[in-house]
């Protein structure tokens, strides 16, 4: 809350946060509102966000929070601030972002097989991360932490449940998608291994200098190794390694020798580096085996560790000495003694070299998973021991073993743990221990623990079919109904007529048809993650917190609950239409222009989709390119959109060009699909008629005649693309603060110094969003003309339907501004605010289109479905007052879930309809989400910026029908 901030007014609504109030403001921060606006601001952080920007370095002369601002990301929406170009920062969150979260409580995976609820984490865990479909550890780069919000619950068929906000990605097969765009039936990826719960592990001594040679206690040392007790943070590594060397590891004089995979050993290079040692190059030698008596020929591949303290810490450790056949040895005692989660991680590595692989008998019965050990028969009892103390560890662990079997193989007597094959105990034996070291096993069994899953809840619904077929028959029901009511994709007649008249000993079994194991995992399991199908997404009310983690890898993933989870502008159109034209046929020209512009969360068209390299292109040439190449527009189009549609089409200093090469494979996957698509949320495309004129001049200049003329008005940005850099990069800056030095007040304010690599790397990328955000409005433009023609049945032409001005709100541009009476270059950050520059005055007016140079910068300020918007035009006091800025909206008072709390989607349809209003919706969630009482008024803001003389009236619109995402 900010309602104990002082503020000093110094005008009519100006407000004044002196720098003197907090000893980290550079700057001071000017507030532009009315007692009424400003009372609002008041409520939540959105004062306290303008003082953290004020402490970014390089920031000048004073941060501007404007009368629409509210609380963002980092910095308020309705911000403005110039960072110096050569020794201030840039910052993503400076542009518009918003995060996308998960409730307390929520499981997540770490690195190390234990799990934890997400409100937990420091930020010194690492998570299994998916990149690219395979399991990698990731560190942690920022936990972050959000009020009250709005969740969803999504269910999988094999009951895996994700409860999150509606705009948290989850990976699906056309790669990552907001929950609230999931729909039943569709897939989405899972990592169906939960591991066991963290417990502390206290600091018991494991090994002691005392314990180990003279020789090799430096080396140990400096390796902080020694001592060594449970909660040195390299313990768990050395546990893991220790089981699977246990079992396929052997010692050869000074040196440690570890067998497997190759893709298994490079996951025991990676733990053995970890540690502070190095290992030779993975070698792969040809080998000749005798089993049985029959020879095979086969590769062998195997990794070392030629270090002799590397050698003696295993030994002490406990490792065994010699060929295991012939040498004792048990579970170590520090082993037994430690927390359940390290016991994980033992067993795992040895079972990932000793235990055998899921597989079933008949496709549907799997085999009993054994655990074998041979020994000299004066060892057998030593043998059985060894196996009994990994039987006990099984029991702690849920895991239920059915006995020890031995049985002479020739010199030697083989043992045998036997592991319990019923279905529950599977489940946890691979979802909870599993296999390490052996992706090809533990991948099988992440398949196993998601087929048996599914292969229960079908059970599951053949018994209660049972039981409600039986107490229908009990209540005088007939077998028709029976069939009737119970028949389903897993229940057919047969079944219903046994269970009622012939009775069942045992379970059902699953119905003929349902897939064997090894046929399903060869279509469900890809890499490291299965394919599960969604069975329902269903509203699941509020949570008071709500979180997020930034994870240092190019897969921005990790795993919840088992579940694989990780610029915007305005446009104005005028016609030469009245209402008297429209009105009569406005429902069917809002249902046109709603089937022709798609709309909605994830929205995409199916009709164009463009190339990998067009996408490029598109990319770096903007709205001209899809005119050029595509025929989307009329030539002049572009001229009447800021930067003419190609950022930077103005340059001011050295900013570098859009790089389609620096936008990540995902941000372009979710491109191809949506240019020429509205999106969701707040973004619409609203028919108008003109209210009322203020400035006849300048309105006549951008086509503005007489109150009741028709016009449109497009407000979206550049979607997913957009979204998906701005978050890519708002991680690699999150990573690099420390790298900088620099100290920030909210870890949301990531940023770079602004001619640091990674700036430039941002600059390049967020260009490309921009130029994508200008051709998806111009394709939008295009589609609008074909709607008016279709409805209206004459060229486009011949109603004039012609842009205004395109203009940006969520932007970062090098800009030049004078700053203590010299002029210097600047990075202007306008999140959620819209560039306002002035007619008549030199550098700046050279920037907009020449129709408008000795008026000023046309400036839209969009309303919400039932309230008025407004074009504006850019004043001369922007440049003093706002860095060239004004208002870009009304500015939203009420939260979307606020807003459903309070209002039915029919009451809202039916209000607006009785002002006069058509409007068409992708989800009557969306329309309730946006009802006009959710924002300001839009006429209370703008008067704010007329009057403090950031821009100037010059026409009010209203809607008559609106096209909701």
């Amino acid at each position: 809350m900010s309602t104990r901030i002082p503020l000093q007014r110094v005008g009519e609504d100006i407000w004044l946060i002196s720098k003197d109030y907090r000893s980290d403001m550079r700057v001071p921060v000017y507030v532009f509102a009315s007692e009424k606006l400003l009372q609002k601001m008041q409520t939540d952080r959105t004062l306290l966000q303008g003082i953290n920007v004020s402490t970014l370095p390089g920031v000048q002369k004073h941060v501007a929070v404007l009368p629409d601002a509210h609380e963002g990301y980092g910095f308020p929406i309705g911000g403005v601030a110039a960072m110096d170009a050569t020794e201030g920062v840039v910052s993503p969150g400076g542009v518009g972002y918003d995060i996308n979260c998960l409730p307390a409580g929520t499981m997540v995976l770490t690195s190390l097989g234990y799990r934890l609820p997400i409100e937990r984490f420091t930020g010194n865990e690492e998570v299994v991360c998916v990149d690219q479909k395979r399991s990698v550890p990731a560190g942690i780069v920022f936990v972050i932490k959000k009020g009250r919000d709005r969740v969803l619950r999504l269910r999988t068929k094999s009951s895996f449940v994700l409860t999150a906000t509606p705009d948290h990605p989850v990976l699906t097969p056309d790669g990552m998608k907001p929950v609230e765009e999931i729909k039943p039936g569709e897939k989405i990826a899972l990592f169906p291994f939960e591991g066991v719960e963290y417990e502390d592990p206290g600091d018991c001594m494991v090994l002691n200098e005392t314990d180990v040679p003279e020789p090799v206690r430096p080396g140990l040392k400096k390796r902080g190794l020694l001592p060594l007790k449970l909660d040195n943070p390299k313990l768990p590594y050395l546990a893991r390694l220790l089981g699977y060397f246990t079992g396929d590891g052997a010692f050869d004089g000074e040196t440690t020798v570890f067998y497997g995979s190759v893709e298994g050993l490079e996951e025991i290079r990676r733990d053995i580096e970890r540690l502070g040692y190095r290992t030779s190059k993975i070698l792969t030698r040809r080998r000749q085996y005798v089993i049985n008596g029959r020879k095979f020929i086969g590769a062998e591949s195997s990794v070392r560790v030629s270090s002799r303290s590397f050698t003696v810490l295993l030994k002490r450790l406990g490792a065994p000495d010699g060929r295991k056949t012939d040498v004792e040895f048990s579970v170590p005692p520090w082993v037994l003694s430690a927390p359940k989660w390290i016991k994980r991680l033992y067993l795992a590595g040895l079972f990932g070299a000793e235990l055998n692989k899921p597989q079933t008998v008949n496709g549907y019965n799997f085999q009993v998973p054994q655990l074998t050990l041979s020994k000299r028969p004066d060892l057998e009892s030593d043998g059985r021991r060894f196996l009994e103390q990994i039987a006990e560890l099984l029991r702690e662990l849920g895991v239920e073993t059915t006995g020890l079997v031995a049985a002479q193989d020739g010199r030697s007597i083989r043992l045998r743990l036997l592991i319990s094959e019923r279905p529950e105990n599977l489940v946890r034996l691979w979802g909870r221990i599993g296999y390490e070291y052996n992706p090809q096993r533990r991948r099988l069994a992440l398949a196993a623990v998601l087929w048996l899953r599914l292969k229960q809840s079908v059970i599951d619904l053949r018994i209660k079919a049972q039981e409600m077929a039986i107490a229908m028959v009990a209540d005088g029901a007939t077998m028709s109904e029976i069939r009737e009511h119970l028949i389903n994709e897993v229940v057919n007649a047969r079944y219903l007529e046994r269970s009622v008249y012939e009775g069942r000993k045992g379970a059902p079994w699953v119905p003929k048809g349902f897939p064997r194991f090894e046929d399903w995992a060869e279509h469900h399991l890809d890499g490291d993650v299965v394919w599960d199908e969604v069975e329902s997404v269903e509203e699941a009310g509020e949570v008071d917190e709500v979180y997020d983690l930034t994870v240092a890898n190019p897969g921005h993933s990790f795993i919840a609950e088992g579940v694989v989870v990780s610029n915007c502008g305005v446009r104005l159109m005028v016609t030469n239409l009245t209402e008297k034209d429209v009105r009569p046929r406005i429902t069917e020209l809002i249902n046109t222009i709603f089937r022709n512009v798609p709309a909605g969360l994830g929205s995409r068209r199916r009709d164009f989709v463009v190339t990998h390299s067009d996408l490029d292109r598109i990319a770096v040439e903007g709205a001209r390119y899809v005119v050029e190449r595509y025929g989307l527009g009329w030539h002049e189009d572009y001229k009447h959109i800021e930067e003419e549609g190609k950022y930077p089409r103005y340059r001011s200093g050295n900013i570098p060009d859009p790089d389609p090469s620096v936008v990540s494979r995902e941000a372009k996957s979710r491109g191809e699909s949506q240019i020429g698509t509205l999106g969701s949320g707040n973004h619409f495309l609203e028919i108008q008629k003109v209210d009322k004129i203020f400035d006849k001049e300048a309105a006549e200049a951008m086509g503005i005649y007489t109150e009741g003329q028709i016009t449109i008005l497009i407000h979206c940005g550049s979607r997913g693309y957009g979204h998906q850099i701005c978050s890519d990069y708002l991680k690699l800056m999150e990573r690099a603060v420390s790298k900088y030095n620099i100290r920030l007040p909210d870890r949301e304010l990531a940023c770079t110094p602004a001619s640091s690599p990674e700036a430039t790397q941002y600059l390049k990328a967020f260009g490309c969003a921009v130029n994508f955000a200008f051709a998806n409005r111009q394709a939008i433009s295009h589609w609008v003309r074909q709607s008016f023609e279709q409805v209206f049945k004459r060229p486009a032409e011949e109603m004039d339907l012609r842009i205004v001005y395109d203009v940006c709100h969520n932007i970062v541009k090098l800009e030049k501004h004078k700053i203590d009476g010299e002029t210097r270059d600047v990075f202007v950050h306008r999140k959620g605010a819209t560039r306002s520059f002035p007619g008549g005055v030199t550098y700046y007016s050279d920037m907009i289109p020449e129709t408008y140079r000795g008026l000023g910068q046309p400036v839209f300020v969009p309303g919400s479905m039932g309230t008025a918007s407004w074009v504006l035009r850019g004043m001369p006091g922007s440049l003093d007052l706002t860095f060239g800025s004004t208002v870009h909206g009304a500015g939203r008072q009420m939260s979307r879930a606020g807003a459903k709390r309070q209002y039915r989607g029919d009451q809202v349809v039916r209000a607006l309809e009785s002002k006069g209003i058509y409007v068409k919706g992708d989800t009557i969630d969306t329309i309730v989400e946006e009802v006009p009482e959710a924002y300001k008024n839009p006429d209370d803001v703008v008067e704010v910026a007329h009057n403090v003389g950031i821009s100037s009236k010059v026409a009010r619109l209203v809607p008559i029908g609106v096209v909701k995402g």
